[in-house]
């Protein structure tokens, strides 16, 4: 009996373990979805390797999401991408140091109704410098007031003094001299007023209190705007014994077509040839580029006749754009640029008035003209900023456009490399930002015309002598720039 229970309960436990489910090995987890903005990052380095100016510095694809693992943001790849370029002594640093990605979220350009682009602006349009205005003061001046902006329309102008800011009138600060003559505004009182300027011009409106280059106190109450802006300063001619054809303008806005500056520039150089203009005063002092077919444009404005059909200036690109040097296709176009045919008036001369702001496109302007004409350099120190390359827009998942630095001009004679800027013919002649533009007696404009050796008989030639030097007089010295417009950048866009 009992063996026949001991042989039951055998046979009911092998049963239970034969009966038993067999456990299913655990599935490998899901390999985790790419998230866009690792996507975004991937796609920074690939366009970036394959549009760099120096694209043998960047490893290839194979290593795309290796390197881009290690970072976190947008910027942070594109540093690391920028800092695998050559180093370059001149800036102790890589030689890339214009490839930026831009948030297209913000919008800085915008088309307008016959697909031409026009370049905007946030704010107020005002930029200050220091200016001496006794022995141990110094205020903001308004040395640039960009076209379009709230300040413009206003009729703010350059030269105006800042007396109070949303009723606040502690705008002056204390500066010295060492015994070389150079001056400097105080640190503390520099960095104080800079973070109440940007304060202010962060908010949606903005009180102001002016003093006009006429002596006249002026309110201002202006709106924070996104604008178009409009690039001509100011243009005239003035009737002396050479005549002399001048204009002043901040950055190079598309042209083509038929937009407003079109018309402007046209109008410009229809009276500068009815006129009879003999020399050009071309004002570039702040002008920190734009697109490469208004520098082309202008070239072609002018240079005279003897220049028709020859080259203006070659592209050297990457191997990867290699063939769009020889075809323009896939809406690449990198081929050669020769001037147009044209009757223009064969100018004698043409200054430029230059500081260490004038950049890329204003660069190119100046290098394509100089094997051609007598291009004379007046700068404030002793160079132009210093930028030879450019880029164009590349789109990445309609959220952020990387600009590339994927390209470098080189005039007919082959000049290029000006990584330190133009070597200048007149250095050190102070930008009066006590005097508006095309003030014959600002200190730029007038040692162009004193060189120029024109004579006026409703000019003080005095006047033109003594303000046209580097002298360590106060009147209308500027100390240092408190806020800088945005450089523009030199454009290329896709033919």
């Amino acid at each position: 009996m009992k063996t026949w229970k001991y042989l039951l309960l055998l046979i009911c436990l092998g049963l239970v373990v034969g009966c038993k489910k067999e456990v299913e090995p655990t599935p490998e987890p899901p390999e985790p979805e790419d998230t866009k903005e690792q996507l975004i990052r991937d796609s920074i380095y690939y366009y970036y390797n394959q549009q760099s100016l120096w694209t043998e510095y960047v490893p290839d694809n194979t290593v795309l999401r290796t390197f881009t693992a290690a970072y976190s943001s947008n910027e942070d790849v594109l540093s690391a991408l920028k800092a695998l370029t050559p180093f370059y002594a001149g800036y102790n640093g890589s030689i890339d140091r214009f490839s930026f990605i831009q948030d297209n979220g913000s919008g800085s350009q915008q088309r307008s109704s016959n697909g031409l682009r026009m370049d905007t602006n946030d704010g107020y349009g005002m930029y200050f410098g220091w200016r001496i205005i006794s022995e141990t003061l110094a205020a903001p001046v308004l040395y640039f007031v960009e076209g379009g902006s709230p300040a413009q329309k206003a009729g703010i102008t350059r030269g105006s003094m800042l007396l109070a800011i949303n009723d606040d009138t502690d705008v002056t600060a204390a500066y010295s001299c060492n015994q070389s003559g150079s001056c400097f505004v105080e640190t503390a009182a520099f960095n104080n007023f800079q973070t109440k300027l940007n304060t202010a011009i962060a908010a949606n409106s903005l009180r102001l209190k002016m003093r006009t280059v006429n002596d006249v106190d002026k309110d201002y109450t202006l709106s924070y705007e996104t604008y178009n802006i409009n690039p001509i300063l100011a243009d005239t001619i003035y009737n002396y014994s050479t005549k002399i054809g001048y204009f002043a303008f901040s950055s190079f806005e598309e042209v083509t077509g038929n937009n407003q500056t079109y018309q402007d520039f046209e109008r410009i150089f229809r009276e500068f040839a009815t006129a009879g203009v003999q020399e050009l005063i071309v004002d570039m002092r702040y002008n920190t580029g734009g697109y490469v077919s208004t520098a082309r444009y202008l070239a072609n404005k002018i240079v005279g006749p003897s220049a028709s059909g020859k080259p203006m200036f070659t592209y050297q690109v990457n191997a990867n754009f290699q063939p769009y040097t020889e075809r323009a296709s896939n809406g690449y176009d990198f081929t050669p640029v020769n001037f147009g045919q044209n009757s223009n008036p064969e100018y004698q001369k043409v200054y430029f008035l230059v500081t260490e702001e004038t950049a890329s496109a204003s660069e190119l302007l100046i290098n394509v003209l100089k094997p051609y004409m007598d291009v004379v350099l007046i700068a404030e120190t002793n160079r132009t900023y210093g930028k030879p390359v450019g880029f164009f827009e590349q789109e990445i998942m309609s959220t952020i456009s990387l600009w590339a630095t994927s390209f470098k001009t080189l005039n007919s004679e082959g000049a290029t490399d000006y990584w330190d800027g133009l070597t200048v013919n007149v250095s050190n002649v102070p930008d009066n930002i006590s005097k508006n533009f095309a003030d014959p007696t600002e200190s730029m404009i007038a040692r162009a015309i004193s060189l120029s050796g024109a004579t006026s008989t409703n000019v003080n030639r005095s006047s033109i002598s003594r303000n046209s030097g580097s002298s360590t007089s106060s009147a209308g010295r500027k100390l240092g720039v408190i806020n800088k417009p945005i450089e523009k950048n030199l454009l290329k866009k896709k033919e």
